[in-house]
């Protein structure tokens, strides 16, 4: 199996299309009907351009779904580095709309976010001290902290190359967009009687390249894996 899905990739991506659509919050190829509340558990690895290993810690991840209120909640926690803590909660409407995040880095800085459809307001607390800023946005757009949730739950057709806006408070331009494209379909045998059946999509975001692998069962995230320009990372569902 390790040695053809090289070959796939190269033979997936060289056959490309050029046809690209663009994916807002509500749009049809979202599959919020997919998504389920769920308690994973990942291990994420980050190496510099030697290969030697910078960061490697596990991501606590929790998704919750609140029909009443049509909201869905997105909680990750980590140790990163190792006795500093780390978490934030996503807000979104079905759609995954972007509603609030809160943000909590290493003990020592909070943010707190509201989205609308033109503009994200955002407050930030450093030792007691808050400041507020605003960023325009086109409609339509996703919330970085949330949008790698969502990639199993859009039904993507082969060979098409999908654009998310995405805002990032901590890019140049606050419009930080990942583009996705679905590869092709493959297979994990997993025990003598059972299989795993994934999904392979390429993306883009800034200067990061890589893929992702969904379960086609489940619909999530089993692994990711990102090149960038000071190494690489990988993220790996447990």
């Amino acid at each position: 199996m390790k040695a053809i899905i090289p070959i796939l990739l190269m033979a997936a991506i060289t056959t490309l299309g050029h046809a690209q659509n663009f994916i807002k919050p509500g749009d049809r190829i979202i599959r919020n009907d997919w998504i389920k509340p769920s308690h994973d558990f990942y291990k994420n690895v980050i190496r510099d351009t030697s290969g030697k290993i910078i960061y490697e810690f596990m991501m606590d991840d929790v998704t919750t779904i609140d029909q009443a209120h049509k909201q869905i909640t997105f909680i990750r926690s980590r140790q990163v580095p190792i006795g500093s803590f780390s978490a934030d909660t996503s807000i979104t409407d079905l759609s995954f709309k972007p509603l609030s995040m809160h943000e909590t880095l290493r003990q020592k800085v909070h943010y707190d976010m509201l989205f609308t459809d033109n503009q994200a307001t955002v407050k930030a607390i450093r030792n007691a001290v808050s400041s507020v800023k605003t960023y325009p946005m086109m409609s339509g757009y996703f919330e970085d902290n949330m949008i790698e949730y969502i990639f199993g739950y859009l039904e993507l057709k082969k060979g098409i190359t999908y654009t998310l806006d995405n805002f990032n408070k901590d890019t140049p331009s606050p419009s930080d967009p990942y583009a996705l494209t679905y590869l092709f379909d493959d297979v994990w045998p997993l025990a003598a009687d059972h299989q795993l059946t994934y999904s392979v999509i390429r993306f883009t975001h800034g200067d990061t390249e890589g893929y992702i692998w969904i379960d086609q069962g489940t619909h999530q995230v089993i692994k990711q894996q990102g090149n960038f320009k000071g190494g690489s990372y990988l993220i790996t569902k447990l």
